[in-house]
């Protein structure tokens, strides 16, 4: 009798984190953005509602944002490991350890993948004033030729428009003056104003200023032409295929969320965005749909971490606070 109660005892253990992870969720999940404006904002309106609606119960978004996106990746680095509290990520969870080195957090150890969802094009801007009749090539040549004469705006030091310029003068050898701004869009705003002479941004934003021609595209940081502006060159066109840089979004857990609730995650987060008319919608806002699950998203993030890597430590670039 001992014998069978203590197996009953062991089996009642070994079921019950199963299915505590089968009726998740029972409560409200939090989706927490680190910005909140653009494309992030976007991605997580699109990702509150599907998950609303595969879940059964409501997703909401949490704005926490400050510090480059830091502030959120700790926060829920640091929240219990339930699967109620998510972050939405961008390229600043693999350039924040890449360039930082004093993180009271590991945002590659503490968090866990769950699912990659979407893809942003970046596009190369310039002011059209100064360089209104030249093409790249031309551009190019300017810069080769002025050392530190042309200047160019990022959303400050460390985002991943600062860190992509890095990298185009890495890959060109030129050498122009970095100027930091708040954000991507005071820098933006610079460009088109004649302050600083070139930035590296979102092409959705950007597309609206370049048709108005308030700026100037050189190339879309992609392999191939993107539809909203089927005129302007690739990365790969130019000769810069190493200059492909999408700003990518995906969603991750605490450290240590039981693998079936990520697995339900995923799973709901691939049903709802994969329906033709959100694809469509994130589409006109010039996002791609790009998903990929937890091990493949794992695999993704610490390549890309490799890449950023590379680029701070070609650049000498650090940030101790």
């Amino acid at each position: 009798m001992k014998t069978l109660w203590a197996a009953a005892l062991l089996l009642a253990a070994c079921s019950t984190p199963a299915a505590a992870d089968t009726n998740y969720p029972v409560k409200p999940v939090k989706l927490v953005l680190p910005f909140p404006t653009g494309a992030t904002f976007v991605v997580g309106q699109m990702l509150a509602e599907t998950m609303t609606r595969e879940l059964g119960e409501a997703v909401v978004i949490e704005n926490k944002s400050g510090a480059g996106g830091r502030i959120a990746m700790e926060h829920v680095a640091r929240a219990p490991a339930d699967g109620y509290t998510l972050l939405l990520a961008s390229p600043t969870l693999t350039i924040t350890p890449a360039i930082n080195q004093n993180l009271r957090f590991d945002p590659l150890a503490d968090l866990a993948p769950v699912a990659k969802v979407a893809e942003v094009p970046n596009v190369f801007v310039v002011n059209p004033q100064k360089f209104g009749q030249a093409d790249f090539d031309a551009l190019r040549k300017q810069l080769a030729a002025h050392p530190g004469k042309f200047s160019y705006g990022s959303g400050g030091a460390g985002s991943s428009n600062h860190l992509a310029f890095e990298k185009f003068k890495a890959l060109t050898g030129t050498d122009i003056l970095h100027v930091p701004y708040q954000g991507a869009s005071q820098a933006v705003t610079s460009a088109v104003g004649g302050q600083i002479d070139m930035v590296i941004n979102g092409l959705p934003n950007s597309a609206p200023l370049i048709k108005g021609q308030q700026l100037k595209a050189m190339f879309v940081l992609t392999r191939e032409r993107q539809p909203l502006l089927p005129d302007v060159p690739s990365a790969v066109e130019v000769g810069l295929p190493d200059m492909v840089v999408t700003t990518w979004y995906g969603v991750l857990a605490p450290k240590g969320t039981p693998a079936a609730i990520v697995d339900k995650l995923a799973r709901a987060i691939k049903q709802g965005l994969s329906a033709p008319e959100v694809r469509r919608r994130l589409a006109d806002n010039g996002i791609d749909y790009v998903y990929s699950g937890p091990g493949e998203f794992s695999a993704f993030i610490k390549d890309d971490y490799a890449g950023w890597k590379k680029v701070v430590a070609e650049a000498a670039i650090s940030i101790q606070n």
